[in-house]
């Protein structure tokens, strides 16, 4: 008697465990896929303004330490480079966002 409950909760438990096998690829479900959203970048080097996965269209503000904006350049391709010719100072890089995103603002120093 033990010995066919035993075969029978077996022959129970094999079922429910291959039963995930045999339905079809509709109920699986699969991971998203989830895009990362690719921040933009600025850096200045021998006073060249370097940008990278810019929004095109906006533009970048350049203030001098105490507030004052001396320069305004608008970004006309993700990738781009500026001659900017400033004097040696400390300078602050307001890059406008998209609608989702808010203004990247650095701090750079002109050597």
């Amino acid at each position: 008697m033990k010995r066919i409950a035993l075969i029978s909760i077996c022959l129970v438990i094999l079922s429910f465990s291959t039963s995930g096998f045999s339905q079809d690829n509709k109920n699986r479900r699969y991971p998203i896929e989830i895009e990362e959203e690719v921040k933009p970048e600025m850096y200045v080097v021998n006073n060249i303004l370097y940008l990278k996965n810019a929004p095109i269209g906006k533009r970048v503000e350049i203030f001098t330490i105490i507030g004052n904006r001396i320069r305004e350049i608008y970004i006309p391709s993700s990738e781009c480079e500026y001659e900017l010719n400033l004097p040696r100072a400390i300078y602050i890089f307001r890059m406008e966002g998209t609608e989702t995103e808010i203004p990247t603002v650095k701090k750079f120093v002109i050597k």
